[in-house]
């Protein structure tokens, strides 16, 4: 007898509610999640269906009848806070067409708050708290038998009338024993999918995620999907999945998504040297922590394909980095941003406007560090405390927090710290990005990339003219007061 199908879903999400008025320079590469889920369901014998309703912009409705094509048993939803409401909606819109679909929820922001996650959103059936993959088989095995679910662990689910939160899981060890990404499952993949205009040199271009857990400790971030512990595939596995996204899907760029790609120093010096050994044809960047990087290995990511490292600095205050926990001093961004260009790489910052205790002060040495230091591109967002993060729990202490999950995009500005308002916030943020582009350098930059990267000529225009309608939309408001 055949096992019934599960069609995984990343939650439908329209690109103005997840960037804004960013939304032309919007990131649209599928989630890696559920991917991993599709391929360890279908090595173990279930149907699979996947669809990316996300990425690829579908409504509520289109949603619905993509999922329905497949005549599933089971549907698994992927969502971050931002989305969870948008994944609520789908579920209930799935129970009215077919009351017999149990509906699966998966992610960060169930995994963070579960128990309100099930209170709030009825048509939830169960909820899978962290890592899924040594998770779904059995709780697809447990539902497509009938039997109950108290034995197995990692999951929140309703029993008559009540909600239960069981034991969490032990995190997984060895990652080599995952299969590959079901990124064949993607309809149109990869070609219907692309990075933001700022983020690649060639395409089809793929973003993956080679190692899991972070044992930093930032006020902002929340660890409850992977931990703290962290666990890497080894060279081989990912030198291997390279390939594969070659030779099947014709992938020509990667984006290394991992917060800790450096922590294993040995394990990316032998990720380069198998590429370049390999000669396998390839450009990719990745992100960094500023504290983690070295001349000689920036030189070796360069022969080995890498073009652009991102890094996380967050403020320019040094009171702010130590207050929210970030464990990096700024002497050492300004090293680790000099060693990158010194060795042909482009590097961009990420900063977060709006901390804990953030004045007009610390505004001001942040926009002043960001334009001391030889960044070739930037991304300002607002501090959002997500559910789960330690400022989380702590923000109603230090300002104004709209905990409204619909608004989470890291654009709304839905947290002010006392002494500030909100068109302060966002000035600071479009005033960022006005001295940051405006520069002679910068445009001198984007020129020679659009002239050598004519095939992401347009994408690039459109996103730098994203970025500059946003910048110059906080003025304009100002001047019409």
């Amino acid at each position: 007898m055949s096992k019934p199908c599960i069609v995984f879903v990343n939650a439908p999400l329209g690109l103005v509610e997840r960037y804004g008025a960013l939304s032309a320079a919007a990131n649209t590469l599928p989630a890696m999640g559920v991917c991993n889920l599709a391929a360890v369901a279908r090595r173990e014998g279930y149907g699979v269906g996947l669809v990316e309703a996300c990425s690829l912009g579908l409504s509520l409705e289109q949603t619905v009848s993509a999922i329905m094509e497949h005549g599933p048993g089971f549907v698994g939803l992927s969502a971050l806070t931002l989305s969870i409401n948008s994944a609520a909606s789908l579920a209930g819109r799935l129970k009215e067409l077919d009351p017999r679909i149990s509906v699966i929820i998966g992610g960060a922001h169930v995994t963070a708050v579960p128990r309100l996650t099930m209170e709030l959103f009825p048509p939830f059936d169960v909820g899978v708290l962290g890592e899924g993959e040594d998770l779904i088989v059995d709780l697809l095995d447990a539902l497509s038998a009938g039997r109950d679910l108290s034995s197995i662990k990692g999951i929140v689910y309703r029993k008559d009338g009540e909600i239960i939160e069981a034991a969490r899981r032990p995190f997984i060890e060895d990652m080599d024993r995952l299969p590959f990404p079901a990124f064949d499952l993607l309809p149109g993949f990869p070609g219907a999918y692309h990075p933001g205009p700022f983020r690649f040199r060639r395409l089809p271009a793929v973003s993956i995620v080679t190692s899991r857990g972070c044992p930093n400790k930032c006020t902002f971030c929340d660890r409850s999907v992977f931990g703290a512990k962290c666990r890497a595939y080894s060279p081989g596995y990912i030198i291997d999945m390279l390939k594969r996204l070659i030779m099947e899907h014709g992938v020509r760029e990667v984006l290394f998504e991992d917060d800790t790609f450096f922590l294993f120093p040995g394990r990316v010096r032998e990720i380069c040297e198998m590429i370049l050994r390999e000669e396998i044809d390839l450009s990719w960047s990745c992100l960094a922590r500023a504290n983690a990087v070295e001349p000689e290995m920036l030189s070796l990511l360069k022969r080995a394909g890498c073009w652009q490292i991102g890094y996380g600095i967050e403020s320019g205050s040094q009171r702010i980095l130590d207050l929210v926990g970030k464990g990096l001093k700024l002497e050492a961004v300004r090293r680790a941003v000099r060693w990158t260009k010194e060795a042909g790489i482009l590097s961009k910052g990420f900063f977060i406007t709006g901390h804990q205790t953030e004045n007009e002060e610390s505004l001001r040495e942040t926009i002043d560090f960001a334009m001391s230091i030889p960044l070739d591109d930037m991304t300002v967002t607002m501090l959002t405390p997500f559910p789960g993060s330690q400022i989380y729990r702590e923000a109603a202490a230090y300002g104004d927090f709209d905990d409204d999950w619909r608004k989470m995009n890291l654009v709304n500005a839905v947290f002010v710290p006392r002494g500030l308002t909100k068109a302060v916030l966002e000035g600071q943020m479009r005033r960022m990005y006005r001295r940051f582009y405006l520069r002679p350098r910068i445009i001198c930059n984007y020129a020679g990339r659009m002239f050598t990267q004519w095939r992401a000529a347009p994408a690039i225009l459109l996103g730098f003219v994203a970025f500059m309608k946003t910048a110059f939309r906080w003025k304009k408001a100002r001047e019409d007061r």
